[in-house]
């Protein structure tokens, strides 16, 4: 848990081979080079690469964890790995500014959400999704979460905004068929399920003086997150299991010839939960369960290579300056200015976020622009990340806290 992995190592003797990785202490002045066999990464999605909708000290509330820096997706990609689907983004409608989640009102107490009319905008925008119904992607009573956000951002373009959950109305037609003790089971029920999610959407309620039971809560769509295994599916490919009925397009074969389950294209690196790519909707359960499956298959992988000694091609000084090469510029430029967050001779990891959020936010299809982005606004925020991408080699450290945050945002 103290120590951060900046980059997988390959051997040196055998091609598209894991072989160990590198990292350092949060404690202490240490670099950490670790041989392996077999590696299982499985460190998260990625967070704050676009701008989230808090600011100022609250700016790193977020609905996904914030200490996912997408560190697995760039681990493996310069290893080598072969990436899927990372043009997809996960923007969950929550509870606005507390990220609270939602699902337990539409689905617990069949709350609806309205616009600042009180209108049921899913009733009154059912045109808009006339022509997915008719290819059967709307069928029924239930309408798909990404087509009420579309329909969401539809009322807030119109100016019908802002979006209310009607948290009033679901509590008041849920408590009319109880009993005063069923009613105070089913409320304790609900709050505890909800607050373990989202224990600051209280915090907030209370500033704001919302009372749920009596009036509604804004909802809003997040800001976007890359993720692989909630409602996303962007991420690293891997091999599927060696079963008959998997195709062979999903299966990658070894160096041995074999197939080992949750594989990369690199021998030996295995993945899971948020790493794997094109398989969303796996949630908790689904990530843990992959990871057992993962692990299994890595430990099968190491008695079939028993004999595999791994050899690393760098050495630990070359490591070493690699690891605190942002403390070594702020060594060498501190002396240009009198405040050490503006330098001409380096950029502060604070800085550097704010610029990487500033071009994904603004010409990828982030909030600001609500979600929307053309041929022309990518070529731009591509041009501004290519920039960015140079002056990440003058990322500056202070102490061992900001050498983590530099290399959190070089992997965002």
């Amino acid at each position: 848990e103290r120590i951060f992995v900046v980059k997988l190592l390959l051997d040196a003797n055998t091609p598209n081979r894991v072989a160990g990785a590198v990292g350092f202490s949060l404690r202490e002045n240490k670099v950490y080079v670790f041989k392996c066999n077999a590696c299982l990464v499985a460190s998260g999605g990625a967070v704050n690469v676009y701008r989230p909708r808090s600011t100022g000290e609250g700016k790193g509330r977020a609905w996904y964890p914030v200490w996912n820096a997408g560190s697995g997706y760039t681990l493996v990609a310069q290893a080598g790995g072969e990436m899927t689907m990372m043009e997809n983004r996960f923007c969950p409608a929550r509870f606005k500014d507390g990220y609270g989640p939602v699902g337990a009102w539409f689905l617990l107490f069949k709350a609806k959400a309205v616009n600042a009319l009180g209108e049921d905008y899913c009733v009154t925008n059912d045109d808009m999704i006339k022509g997915y119904r008719e290819k059967g992607y709307a069928k029924g009573h239930i309408i798909p979460t990404c087509l009420r956000n579309h329909m969401m951002l539809a009322e807030m373009q119109a100016g019908r905004g802002p979006i209310y959950m009607d948290t009033a109305t679901a509590l008041q037609t849920t408590f009319a068929t109880l009993d005063k003790k069923q009613q105070k089971h089913l409320e304790s029920e609900a709050w505890e399920d909800f607050l373990d999610m989202c224990v600051g959407q209280a915090n907030l309620w209370a500033c704001m003086n919302i009372e749920p039971e009596k009036v509604g809560s804004e909802i809003m769509p997040t800001e976007p997150y890359l993720l692989g295994s909630h409602s996303g599916c962007c991420g690293i490919w891997c091999s599927g299991p060696d079963e008959d009925w998997v195709p062979d397009s999903y299966k990658i074969k070894a160096d041995n010839g074999k197939v080992y389950n949750r594989m990369t294209s690199v021998n030996g690196l295995f993945i899971a939960g948020d790493c794997v790519g094109a398989s969303g909707h796996k949630f908790s359960s689904g990530s843990h369960a992959e990871g057992r499956i993962a692990a299994k298959q890595l430990v099968r992988w190491v008695v079939d290579h028993k004999d595999y000694k791994p050899a690393i091609k760098e050495t630990d000084e070359e490591l070493k300056k690699m690891i605190y090469a942002p403390y070594y510029n702020y060594e060498a430029g501190k002396a240009a200015s009198t405040d050490p967050v503006v330098n001409p001779s380096y950029i502060t990891p604070r800085n550097f976020m704010d610029r990487l959020m500033k071009a994904t936010d603004e010409y990828g299809a982030g909030c600001s622009t609500y979600y929307r982005t053309s041929a022309k606004l990518l070529e731009t925020g591509m041009t501004l990340l290519d920039m960015l991408d140079e002056d990440s080699k003058k990322l500056a450290a202070r102490d061992l806290h900001e050498l983590l945050r530099c290399w959190e945002q070089y992997h965002r």
